[in-house]
């Protein structure tokens, strides 16, 4: 009888087995029994393959699909690079879809600052943001920062490590490099003050210098995409009983806060010491950082009632500083690498870009063009076609934030056909739609800045929902023009001073599994110095 009772029960395993393994024949992802499809979730999570397994299963569904948790929780989410969708999402039908609690918490380091929230409090600190960044005085003293920031460490250090020729030759790290260098500037441009964790000279035998702060504005990042993949109930109980990566977590918030709020604190106590700022002054604005300008800023200047926001409170002021120090430092970092990255793998864009910054140089009067170098004025930036496509398909192929979220106010049909259901949640991933033949055709996979230019040898215009890399819509990045503006600054400053010879030449690099899309194992590079 037993025997007989354990065939029985095997033989309906099989069947069972036979039947799932038929039923996945065919689907994007596997949906394990009872777990859905968690299980390939979990494992490209830790084999930094992400990005990848949503692109895989956007292909095989045309660019839509449900991904499906364990059926014993609600862990179930659309997965979308659909352009008709996200125009839909993002454009037309926009008060549907929130950023909701559950980001919220997912972003918890961010707190209140702009990416998390919505309605009038998104509207306030929307039009406080813009009267900040898109002030000409204000965009005009950031590239000059930058421009100096450049001469006094980025130059010195990678001249320092320039090969010289003959066996010894010192790979460096750019990756890291242009991190630490983007910290210190936007700490410049946020709180007025360089922490120096980008050095020319090193007490530490050459070492760069830690930083715990710079350390954990990395680790949250990852933290964060961490918050995305697994089920919400499993890492809130992580949390609650403080351990694993939530622990992690927890001390990178205290880490970064200690460091926000002493900023913040400092600041009152220098303004309380000093006689009053007038940000009217356009030569005395030209010197001020963003927390000041908000400290000293009247409420009406805010463009909002300050019923709903206190700006100068210190939670107020610890999540938009965070908001703008992590969105300039990391988008930027990213960006450039991969441009660099790009760039050495593809000669003929290379020599296409000195060609283009040589007409530029070469038409200046003599005595500016060996004293100014690569170094070029926003006119000039303006003239660089194939430099901006350059970029263009740099952030198309490799967008610093590859993917964005959504929730459903009230249930919807999408333009894909897929029904939306209230309170469910969208992923969007940005980095899949770079890989769709239905968006981008046949090449889409190829590095071509041509892609970009037309017959009169201007930037063809994208629209937003296809090219989402600085978002679509009323959420479009404030900082789109400024960021384009930086990395072209700094890639025709490092392209025309120096060439890098990359220690591996694969065609291809892993990315890491975190809120930005950096390279997993960074970027090796010998350095030499072009002979013009």
């Amino acid at each position: 009888m037993a025997t007989e009772l354990l065939l029985i029960f095997l033989s309906l395993v099989t069947i069972f087995l036979c039947h799932w393994l038929l039923r996945n024949k065919h689907s994007p992802v596997y949906q394990w029994p009872f777990l859905g499809m968690l299980p390939g979730l979990l494992l490209s999570f830790y084999n930094s393959t992400l990005h990848d397994f949503y692109t895989r299963a956007l292909r095989r569904t045309g660019g839509t699909f449900l991904l499906k948790g364990p059926s014993f929780i609600n862990a179930d989410f659309m997965v979308t690079c659909n352009p008709a969708n996200i125009n839909h999402i993002f454009n037309k039908n926009a008060t549907n879809f929130e950023k909701g609690r559950d980001f919220k918490d997912i972003m918890e380091a961010v707190g209140d600052g702009i990416f998390n929230v919505d309605g009038e409090s998104w509207k306030f600190q929307r039009r406080l943001l813009h009267s900040l960044l898109n002030n000409p005085e204000f965009e005009c003293h950031a590239m000059e920062t930058l421009k100096m920031k450049m001469r006094t460490t980025l130059l010195p250090v990678l001249d320092k490590v320039a090969r010289a020729g003959g066996e010894d030759e010192e790979v460096v790290e750019l990756q890291d490099v242009f991190k630490r260098f983007m910290f210190d500037n936007m700490c410049l441009l946020v709180f007025g003050f360089d922490p120096q964790y980008l050095l020319v000279e090193s007490e530490a035998g050459g070492r760069l210098p830690e930083s715990a702060c710079g350390k954990a504005f990395d680790e949250l990042g990852d933290m964060v995409i961490y918050r995305y993949t697994v089920p919400i109930c499993v890492w809130r109980l992580q949390r609650r009983l403080r351990i694993g990566m939530e622990w992690k977590f927890i001390r990178g918030c205290s880490t970064v806060d200690q460091f926000l709020y002493g900023c913040i604190k400092m600041k009152k106590q220098e303004l309380a010491t000093k006689h009053p700022v007038n940000i009217h002054d356009a030569h005395t604005k030209n010197k001020m950082d963003l927390l000041t300008q908000v400290l000293v800023m009247k409420d009406e200047d805010g463009g909002g009632d300050g019923k709903i926001i206190d700006k100068k409170s210190n939670e107020f002021l610890r999540d938009t500083m965070f908001t703008l120090v992590a969105a300039g430092r990391d988008t930027i970092t990213a960006g450039l690498t991969w441009l660099i990255w790009c760039v050495a793998n593809h000669p003929a864009v290379e020599k296409r870009i000195l060609e283009e910054l040589r007409q530029v140089i070469e038409a200046r009067p003599s005595k500016e063009v060996n004293e100014r170098g690569g170094f070029l004025s926003n006119n000039e930036l303006n003239k660089l076609a194939y430099l901006h496509a350059t970029v263009c398909e740099t952030l198309r192929l490799y967008p610093p934030v590859p993917f964005e979220h959504k929730i459903v106010v009230e249930s919807d049909v999408l333009p894909s056909g897929h029904t939306v259901r209230k309170e469910e949640r969208i992923l969007f991933s940005i980095y899949a739609m770079a890989r769709m033949e239905d968006i981008w055709g046949k090449d889409c996979m190829e590095f071509k800045p041509e892609r970009w230019i037309s017959e009169r040898g201007t930037i063809l215009h994208v629209p937003s929902y296809k090219f989402m890399t600085f978002l679509a819509g009323a959420r479009t990045c404030l900082g789109k023009t400024m960021s384009f503006m930086q990395i072209k600054s700094m890639a025709s400053a490092l392209l025309w001073k120096y060439k890098f010879e990359l220690t591996d030449n694969s065609p291809s690099a892993r990315t890491t599994v975190g809120m930005v899309l950096y390279m997993k194992d960074g970027l090796k590079a010998r350095v030499s110095r072009r002979d013009h």
